[in-house]
């Protein structure tokens, strides 16, 4: 029995190749996808290309849509506020109407920021709006017109001036969401039915993390030790300061980050909350400096065979670590 991926490949005539982003396991989708030209919400001409350099999450739907295209804006939205805040930087999400006659720039803009400002919508000519969703395989068809627009349940009302745009059209379209990377190659497809951490997760599998992390090691210690330290280098690669907020494991109560400071003559080890990272900078944990400190162990760091920290960042977001222990 074909397995759904495989299933969905056939239906949609698209093929699989090796990921253009070493970073990532999602592989290219060959034959979906690709540059095109509309209209935005600021009745600006575009192209897919100018965005290139960010990922991209594009759907199709239209303002008149009563149920679906809310929803879907609604999950792309609490989508969007999960990310940390370097990737909302690096993500643009648009939404491409099928009802470009009826959805102008002006419209399309007061039905977008509804949901989020940062969101994009796109219109144009009905031959662009076409080629979008050619190029994507997606498909929609038109199931009513010239229904009274108050007969329809809208997020927001058009502001019209005859009583002929007061009609409307209703269409069956396609619900999938296309994940795009900054190359404006297209490497996954999704829905709102995907579990939100699923799909943050592909979003971060395509963005290189402004933090690295490296050389970590944990310092051994006594059988009967309730607490422990880990060393290595942390680094901002970023060019904007990020901030440190807090550091936890699931083999201690409490897990912080520390500096050894001599006062009265006397070592002391003294928490560093909210430790700022200039750009740039490289922060060394080494004995007697800064370290991750373990207290209240849950079990003995000589009975594990790796140890895993989250590093949580005001901007970078939640960074992982596994230490590797030497058996």
């Amino acid at each position: 029995m074909l397995n759904n991926k495989l299933l969905l490949i056939l239906m949609l005539g698209f093929s699989l190749i090796s990921p253009a982003n070493a970073n990532s396991d999602l592989p290219v989708l060959s034959g979906v996808g690709g540059n095109f030209t509309a209209v935005d919400m600021y009745n600006k001409p575009m192209q897919l290309n100018d965005y290139k350099g960010k990922v991209v999450i594009l759907g199709f739907g239209y303002t008149n849509c009563a149920d679906v295209c809310p929803f879907t804006l609604g999950y792309l939205k609490q989508l969007y506020e999960q990310l940390p805040k370097f990737a909302q930087d690096k993500l643009q999400i648009m939404f491409v109407t099928v009802d470009p006659e009826y959805d102008t720039p002006e419209h399309l803009n007061q039905f977008i920021t509804h949901f989020n400002p940062n969101f994009v919508g796109l219109t144009g000519s009905r031959a662009q709006i076409d080629h979008i969703v050619q190029l994507f395989k997606a498909r929609y068809t038109q199931i009513g017109g010239d229904v009274d627009v108050e007969n329809v349940r809208r997020v927001i009302h058009k502001k019209t001036t005859s009583a002929a745009e007061d009609k409307v059209r209703l269409y069956n379209h396609s619900v999938t969401l296309y994940l795009i990377d900054q190359d404006g190659e297209t490497r996954h497809i999704g829905y709102t039915g995907t579990p939100k951490k699923e799909f943050t997760a592909n979003i971060l599998s395509l963005l290189e993390a402004p933090i690295k992390t490296e050389n970590f090691r944990i310092k051994k210690n006594s059988k009967n030790a309730r607490s422990s330290a880990a060393y290595g280098e942390i680094t901002n690669l970023s060019d904007t300061q990020d901030v440190l907020l807090s550091v936890s494991s699931s083999i201690a109560k409490k897990t912080e980050l520390h500096e050894t400071q001599i006062i009265d003559g006397f070592a002391k080890m003294v928490h560093q909350p909210n430790h700022r990272f200039k750009p740039g900078q490289v922060l060394t944990l080494k004995p007697m400096s800064y370290h991750i400190m373990f207290m209240g162990l849950h079990k003995p760091i000589s009975d594990l065979s790796f140890v895993d920290v989250i590093l949580k960042f005001k901007h970078a977001g939640d960074i992982p670590i596994r230490i590797d222990l030497e058996r």
